[in-house]
């Protein structure tokens, strides 16, 4: 007798776990009435909302993408930990049980259903289509209690691997609107139609087209005079490629062994068989010698990157996506260094005078070059045109372009 009464104890106790975690995928009930709080367009204080997943439509019958979506949008809105989700069984059990077919147009009574049946806040709904060169997922949210769409939201992504990453992206916009706890927005939607490794295809782009710039005004000579109350040197050689501002290492070759660097110096004037350039800073023996060697073959550019604009679809992340990936291909060893700090400024420069000004500032902090451009052209094929400015004289050295896959 009494092992059969432990018996029916069992059973009761697993009916009763049973019916609660069909309720929830992760979450239990965090307190209150479920049934006596679902009345209530906003859930008390202590209880998570409750949202049931329907079944997605896919971009063609034989495809089982919808289906995908469906279960991955269980696991993503859990994971948000910011509500409890109703498992995509009880769903379909919920459509057998009141003899409703989800057609992928939701019908009210499909929303009733969910609140009487799974308890459920919020019903969400949700379709897969393919427009020609991207997949669309669109995203309804519904009000079980008001019937209204409280939330609607399209994400495309470029193929179908790149769906999971959809799928949070858009849970976590959803979790964001039904809380009332933020846009819940995502570092990832910005890798939807984008391959990451394209932004550092995109910098390696950018600093070679840089290179043919700097490259064609390569120099090498000797200095033929210094004068020390000038700051100035008269250098020896041919300076027809050359331009004003631009920099060149000097060299002394009187020690024993390699060529020792002793300043770097700026042309601020050409002249017949050489030019005239000024040192920015005092060399650290105090003095250049006559016949030092003059080059800029082995300079170190530093590069300000000032304002950089999309004018595909204003992407202010991609933008950022891209100056990163510059930096960093940059650190590797680039003949160019990106100096980040006061060249923030540049992006918010309009007025003439304003920005020489600024940018004489940036050449007495040590940078050769401001970087500024814009990415134009379409989604997954821009196209960059940048400019190369001289700090020193503010005028444009070059004018770099080339394509992309951003």
């Amino acid at each position: 007798m009494r092992r059969r009464w432990l018996q029916a104890s069992l059973v009761l106790v697993l009916a009763l776990a049973y019916g609660r975690a069909a309720r929830a995928d992760v979450d239990p009930d965090a307190g209150g009435d479920s049934d006596a709080s679902h009345d209530k367009a906003v859930t008390p204080k202590g209880r998570k909302v409750v949202v049931a997943v329907l079944p997605f439509t896919s971009p063609t019958q034989w495809n089982l993408m919808g289906r995908n979506a469906q279960e991955s949008f269980v696991t993503a809105l859990v994971q948000t930990r910011k509500m409890r989700v109703v498992q995509a069984t009880e769903v379909q059990r919920m459509l057998r049980r009141e003899s409703l077919h989800w057609t992928g147009t939701m019908d009210p009574r499909i929303l009733r259903a969910a609140g009487r049946f799974l308890k459920a806040d919020y019903m969400m709904a949700g379709k897969l289509r393919y427009t020609g060169d991207a997949y669309t997922l669109s995203i309804h949210v519904m009000n079980v209690k008001s019937l209204e769409t409280t939330m609607a939201e399209d994400v495309d992504f470029s193929d179908a691997g790149k769906m999971r990453i959809a799928v949070r992206v858009a849970a976590k916009k959803i979790a964001g609107a039904v809380t009332g706890t933020g846009s819940g927005s995502s570092k990832a939607d910005l890798f939807l139609n984008v391959n990451p490794r394209a932004f550092y295809d995109t910098a390696d782009a950018c600093i070679r087209a840089m290179g043919y710039v700097t490259n064609a005004m390569q120099f090498s000579g000797t200095v033929e005079s210094v004068d020390e109350e000038n700051q100035s040197v008269e250098v020896k050689g041919y300076a027809g490629n050359l331009k004003e501002g631009v920099p060149l290492d000097v060299y002394s070759t009187s020690g024993i062994g390699d060529a020792e660097l002793v300043t770097t110096v700026f042309v601020t004037k050409k002249r017949a068989g050489g030019f005239t350039a000024r040192w920015r800073a005092m060399p650290e023996n105090g003095s250049i010698e006559l016949g030092a060697k003059v080059t800029n073959r082995r300079h170190k550019w530093t590069v300000a990157v000032g304002k950089v604009e999309d004018e595909v679809e204003d992407n202010d992340k991609l933008v950022k996506r891209f100056r990163s990936a510059l930096l960093e291909k940059m650190s590797e060893g680039s003949k160019f260094q990106e100096i980040e700090g006061e060249a923030d400024r540049l992006a918010k420069l309009s007025n003439r005078r304003t920005r020489f000004i600024t940018f004489k500032a940036l050449f007495k902090q040590g940078i050769d070059l401001v970087l500024e451009g814009k990415f134009y052209g379409s989604s997954g094929a821009r196209r960059a045109h940048f400019k190369i400015y001289s700090t020193l004289t503010g005028k444009v050295w070059g004018e770099p372009k080339f394509e992309t896959s951003l």
